[in-house]
């Protein structure tokens, strides 16, 4: 029997093909469970749940009115709401002496705000029991130059994430992060291109700081996430690392 047969899920920032959003809903249908997929780009999120067999709401995660309408669609769709999947992120790049208060807003809104908006519009109507997992990053752990406003954010995230675990203990909501390295999605491949990269040069020093030999995939990250939302994964408010051994090692400096 799948593990998730009969179980209804939101996965946000699931509308950029080859993605992790994608990997994990796709994951989350093979095991049985009705999903709903989210995120902004509406002709996107088609093509994916029609690929894939799952429903598609277009929402912003930085408007909770519209996260909450997400959550209203679900519900009112499949009767229920057990767990939810959060792999928006946005790391626009910008050096710490230059950060002006308009990329700070924008950092902050998408992946501070946005994680907020996301478990407090979940959570307010989840069946008890229910779980979520959102996504931060290692460069909330393993300092970076160029994308501090980005890693802040994250990391404040991943503290809400520890406060929320508490806070929900009266409906037994397991609420956990995990922390990605970097990952072969066809985001990143486009993101290195035109930063003039080649992608196995950008790549080739991530893999001797990987003790499992080479970069994620956006299916390892589903694997883990699927893992958080079982019923047999008996914790929560948990930044767990899903890296390959990347975070012991540390990230290049490129």
């Amino acid at each position: 029997m799948a593990q998730f047969s009969g179980k209804v899920a939101i996965v946000m920032g699931a509308s950029a093909p080859g993605g992790m959003g994608e990997a994990t809903a796709r994951r989350l249908v093979k095991e049985g469970c009705h999903v709903v997929i989210s995120g902004r780009s509406r002709d996107s999120l088609k093509e994916i749940a029609a690929d894939i067999g799952c429903e598609t709401l277009a929402a912003d995660i930085t408007r909770p009115d519209q996260v909450a309408a997400l959550v209203d669609f679900t519900i009112e769709r499949f009767g229920a709401l057990h767990l939810g999947v959060n792999h928006v992120g946005l790391a626009d790049r910008c050096p710490a002496p230059d950060i002006t208060e308009e990329h700070l807003t924008r950092m902050t809104q998408i992946n501070y705000f946005g994680t907020v908006w996301f478990i407090t519009s979940l959570a307010a109507r989840m069946d008890p029991g229910g779980a979520m997992v959102t996504t931060s990053t290692l460069s909330a752990y393993d300092a970076m130059p160029g994308i501090a406003a980005y890693a802040s954010a994250k990391r404040a995230a991943d503290r809400f994430v520890q406060a929320a675990a508490i806070e929900y203990a009266e409906k037994r909501l397991r609420i956990n992060s995990i922390v990605p390295s970097i990952n072969d999605t066809n985001m990143l491949r486009k993101g290195v291109e035109e930063y003039g990269y080649k992608f196995d040069d950008f790549v080739e020093p991530y893999i001797p700081l990987t003790p499992l030999g080479r970069i994620s995939r956006p299916e390892d990250v589903a694997a883990m996430v699927c893992m958080l939302l079982s019923d047999e994964y008996f914790d929560t408010g948990q930044i767990i690392h899903c890296s390959g051994g990347n975070s012991l090692l540390g990230q290049p400096r490129i």
